[in-house]
């Protein structure tokens, strides 16, 4: 399935679904929406945020603010 990225305008494929960990709703946008390509940064991009921010996925707040700078990051409105 090729769409149209929103993050980076190029067509593509979307990510595997189970490189995906987001909730439900978050997860379809992602894959409706986003290439592969841009997926691989925000996976290289995740990395940082979660040090720098410090999370603990043991918290729901931790992992509701990476949920929602990983959305920020792929041009995918709350």
């Amino acid at each position: 399935m090729t769409l149209s990225c929103q993050r980076c305008g190029q067509s593509g494929e979307p990510p595997p679904a189970h490189r995906v960990p987001l909730t439900t709703e978050a997860r379809e946008r992602v894959l409706s929406s986003i290439c592969t390509s841009c997926w691989a940064l925000w996976e290289d991009m995740e990395i940082k945020v979660i040090n720098e921010y410090r999370l603990n996925f043991l918290e729901p707040q931790h992992r509701a603010k990476l949920q929602e700078v990983c959305l920020d990051f792929l041009n995918l409105p709350a």
